[in-house]
């Protein structure tokens, strides 16, 4: 006896409802803010790298040592920083170019990442000379590599600081120092000069050139008698005006001030460092306008229709003597056949002028009639052998040109 079991119906999963509008419009705002977050993200983080004396101590060893570092290697302040937030090619390449004037220097530094290694083989022993604190990382076993991607921007900054320090000690920067300076000359580019402040603890300070460009740095110094203290973190560092439009406000503040030393530090930044920054900053908008204009003809280029060059046809290079025979016929018969469409012109224009003078002329044909036919047959005879030597002078033309083509075209093919 055969019992049937019952089935039991498969569970299926009910539909999700559809989303009301609002909900959709809730998942939008949500993605908004993700990417909202990263932006402020990277906002602060610029801005705790603009509070450190080690960026502006960074930003002006590259001003004044660039040329011996890397002439080709040429970056903006903004460049560096962003390097230093995401660790990015920019950042490599200013570390290597630095590494590679620290002698011995390692053949496998322009290696993916290979240079994190160098750096910290580098730095370990200097480290107490040329920094406070531990050393963030060691070199251990390739292990440095996802610890320096993992380091905030402000320790690869230290690092970075650290590594300015011990390629200012190198032979060849303390001459490129000497030729470059002069005794007595206070003003030189290697040393720079605060533009004012209150004479207490707050000094402006004014430093770029064409290519890194300009900056203007409010010091604030906290050391006070009651906390005297050696260290530079007693020192903060603030980025007052990174473009022409915060110059003019900083400027303008500041020459309204009560105090009369920040009042004339203002004046000051107003004759000496607006002139610099209005002049690099019409120069960046005439090359951005002109990076723009090549874009938009490259654009032009790019969707308008395809060129007459690009559609012409190359007829192959042959080179046997039937080819090149049947290519000279082919040019007399077309040159004869031109040459007979112009004498048939010729021939139905004259016989057009000869009909409206024939009943003017009448009288003179009959009077010469005997004479005529040997007249004519001689100048008859006088232009078929002219035609003649015309068609023979036309052909040997095209041959020639025919002869010179194929030469032509053998040489290039």
């Amino acid at each position: 006896m055969v019992t049937l079991r019952q089935r039991t119906p498969a569970v299926t999963e009910a539909p999700e409802p559809p989303k009301l509008e609002e909900e959709r419009i809730c998942e939008d705002v949500t993605i908004l803010s993700d990417d909202s977050d990263e932006d402020s993200s990277s906002d602060s983080a610029v801005k705790h790298l603009r509070g450190r004396w080690e960026l502006a101590s960074v930003l002006n060893f590259v001003n004044v040592f660039g040329p011996l570092v890397s002439e080709k290697l040429k970056l903006t302040a903004e460049e560096i920083e962003m390097g230093l937030i995401e660790s990015n090619n920019t950042n490599a390449q200013l570390h290597i170019a630095l590494l590679k004037g620290i002698p011995p220097v390692n053949k496998n530094l322009d290696d993916a990442n290979a240079w994190i290694t160098v750096l910290c083989k580098k730095l370990a022993p200097w480290w107490p000379w040329i920094a406070t604190g531990e050393i963030p990382i060691t070199a251990s076993k390739g292990e440095e590599i996802s610890e320096y991607q993992r380091l905030s921007p402000i320790n690869r900054l230290k690092f970075l600081k650290a590594l300015c320090e011990l390629r200012v000690q190198q032979d060849d920067a303390r001459s490129y120092i000497q030729e470059n300076t002069k005794e007595g000359d206070l003003d030189s580019h290697f040393r720079k000069r605060k533009l004012g402040g209150d004479g207490k603890k707050t000094s402006y300070w004014f430093d770029g050139n064409d290519m890194q460009g300009y900056r203007l740095y409010r010091e604030v110094n906290e050391i006070s008698k009651k906390n005297a203290c050696s260290d530079k973190s007693c020192l903060s560092w603030e980025i007052e005006a990174t473009n022409l439009d915060e110059f003019q406000r900083v400027a303008r503040e500041l020459s309204s001030s009560k105090a009369s030393s920040l009042a004339a530090t203002g004046e000051k930044i107003e004759t000496e460092a607006l002139p610099v920054v209005e002049k690099y900053h019409k120069k960046k908008e005439r090359a951005l306008k002109k990076k723009m204009k090549k874009e938009q003809l490259v654009v032009n280029v790019n969707f308008s229709g395809p060129m007459r060059r690009s559609c012409r046809n190359r007829i192959p290079a042959t080179y046997t003597y039937d080819n090149f025979d049947k290519m000279i016929s082919d040019a007399v018969e077309e040159k004869e056949e031109s040459d007979g469409d112009e004498v048939e012109e010729r021939e139905q224009q004259s016989v057009s002028l000869g009909s409206d003078n024939d009943s003017s002329e009448g009288n003179k044909m009959n009077s010469t009639e005997d004479e005529a036919p040997e007249i004519n047959n001689d100048d008859d005879k006088e232009n078929e052998k002219s035609k003649e030597d015309a068609e023979s002078k036309g052909e040997y033309g095209v041959k020639n040109r025919l002869r010179q083509r194929v030469t032509r075209n053998s040489a290039l093919y």
